[in-house]
């Protein structure tokens, strides 16, 4: 299996993987909640809510359902590109549903190109400081996103 590669880069990470699957389909499956359902998250938390509106200016809440709590973020689309880029300003949302000020926020630009009928995927996650950045890191973010593009590959295999 593709394993993902990381470069961080001062207040930016670069992650990338290829995908055995067309850009149309990688892409759709980033921009629809009914494939969102099905691998963003991981096997331990799951996405248990997806309400999108796919456009320039809409905005994409989701929460992960974990043992003992629900971790919701939100996510407002500032670029769509079909099927080449996606880019949003992605926040952590508190209890009460607001953007959280405990957490810091990103600017995540999703690149999407195709050789040969695979897909590489290029995350970049970049913070107001390389601070913010490291503190994700040390949650898990590395670790979390390949659990992730694991699931998308075992789904993106049966579509």
């Amino acid at each position: 299996m593709n394993k993902l590669t990381s470069e961080k880069k001062g207040n930016i990470m670069i992650v990338k993987r290829t995908f055995d699957a067309p850009r149309d389909l990688v892409f759709e499956v980033h921009s629809n909640c009914k494939h969102l359902m099905n691998w963003y998250g991981g096997d331990q938390w799951p996405l248990s809510k997806c309400v999108m509106d796919f456009r320039e200016g809409g905005r994409w809440t989701y929460c992960f359902k974990m043992p003992d709590e629900e971790a919701c973020g939100v996510a407002i689309y500032e670029k769509i590109s079909r099927p080449e880029e996606i880019v949003y300003k992605d926040h952590f949302l508190d209890e009460e549903g607001k953007i959280s000020k405990e957490f810091p926020s990103s600017l995540i630009t999703l690149e999407f190109t195709e050789e040969n009928g695979k897909t590489t995927v290029v995350n970049r996650w970049e913070y107001p400081t390389e601070k913010d950045l490291d503190l994700m890191l040390q949650m898990g973010a590395i670790e979390g996103l390949t659990e992730i593009w694991d699931r998308l590959h075992n789904y993106l295999s049966q579509l």
